[in-house]
């Protein structure tokens, strides 16, 4: 019989408070594959982090299929924000002010999802026909175009403006290498990539590499020959550049061997080949040699997650019996494992960035 599970709650605390910077620190959680449980990460991750160690967080559900809006809000609140012709209180109040001109919002729409004790600024499907105006507009900020430069870090002020008020600032994305998401990629301290295991997450991991390295190239680029270096804010500073948390592995399969679980052999070479792909593509991002970018697996729980979802409820406080009595223990180990490791990477990560 294996020992019982020892909570790393405490640990967590302690290694989260020793790095704290007075910020929040903003993290994006990405992968160009759809499919790999992002957003059931995000949100229960969200959870473990705010109603056990005590983290103020702020979700930003940058994903134009509203999928972490519609976990977290109840139903008749989401009937009510997008039963209507113009939902309010959405990121597209964020977006729209500066793509017609006016400059930058200065509301947060955010909303409180007490039972996550987390803050959440709404998706909006309409968020996708800004996808062409970010485009247009990227063209102008590798030249050096004010409007351009500005209109690229409209999350980045997003950031700046709840930086003060929160511990996290996390990004919901959709699993696209486009306009929206190299915005906020370009604007944020930190990315999380959660995968499959499958032969496209390492697709997925050259192509996240080889993005983010022509990015930020253009945009440092753009910075340098911006036409007027004061208008476009304290982000032009660059010194700060994406730095990468980590990656989980999820949704993999299992069979017990011996008593103990283990990936079963159709997926196994695969598993085995992502530590490499990320080292190769990413390496650039680890804050030191010895990092160790795996932070962890999550497998399957049955039907806790969808439960879960149905219920707007973090799969660790789902309170049914049954079979879910089983399976929300396991979420609960899995998240305070995810979280400690998570707090290590943090600490590990801010000690070597300029504050």
């Amino acid at each position: 019989m294996a020992p019982p599970y020892i909570s790393k709650k405490a640990e967590t605390r302690a290694l989260l408070t020793k790095a704290k910077t007075g910020r929040a620190r903003s993290i994006c959680f990405f992968n160009n594959k759809g499919g790999v449980g992002k957003t059931t990460l995000v949100a229960n991750l969200a959870a473990q982090l705010s109603l056990n160690i005590e983290q103020k967080i702020l979700i930003i559900d940058a994903d134009p299929q509203c999928n972490l809006t519609q976990y977290l809000i109840r139903d008749n609140e989401f009937r009510e924000t997008y039963g209507v012709n113009d939902p309010k209180n959405t990121i597209f109040d964020i977006i729209q002010p500066l793509s017609i001109g006016r400059g930058y919002s200065d509301q947060l729409p955010t909303r409180s999802i007490k039972t996550f004790s987390v803050d959440l600024i709404a998706g909006d499907p309409r968020l996708a026909l800004k996808e062409d105006w970010l485009a247009q507009d990227w063209r102008d900020a590798k030249a050096g175009g004010t409007r351009g430069l500005r209109t690229t870090f409209i999350f980045a002020e997003l950031i700046s403006r709840a930086s003060d008020h929160y511990d996290f600032i996390f990004f919901d994305m959709g699993p696209s290498l486009g306009a929206i998401n190299r915005s906020i990629l370009l604007s944020a301290d930190y990315f999380i990539v959660p995968m499959s295991i499958d032969i496209f997450s390492i697709w997925a991991i050259k192509n996240i590499g080889e993005a983010l390295r022509v990015w930020r190239r253009d945009l440092d680029h753009g910075v340098r020959m911006a036409e007027d270096p004061t208008e476009i804010g304290p982000w032009a500073d660059r010194s700060r550049s994406l730095g990468f948390l980590g990656y989980v592995t999820q949704q993999h399969k299992e069979k017990s061997e011996s008593g103990k679980p283990r990936v079963v052999e159709a997926y196994n070479e695969i598993h085995t080949q992502l530590p490499e792909a990320v080292s190769t593509h990413l390496r650039a991002m680890f804050p030191s040699e010895n990092f160790n970018p795996h932070l962890g697996d999550i497998k399957h729980l049955a039907s806790l997650a969808p439960k879960s979802q149905t219920l707007h409820t973090p799969m660790i406080t789902v309170n049914l019996k049954g079979s879910y009595t089983t399976t929300r223990k396991q979420a609960r180990e899995i998240y305070d494992q995810l979280s400690f490791r998570f707090s290590e990477n943090i600490f590990a990560s801010q000690s070597s960035r300029p504050l």
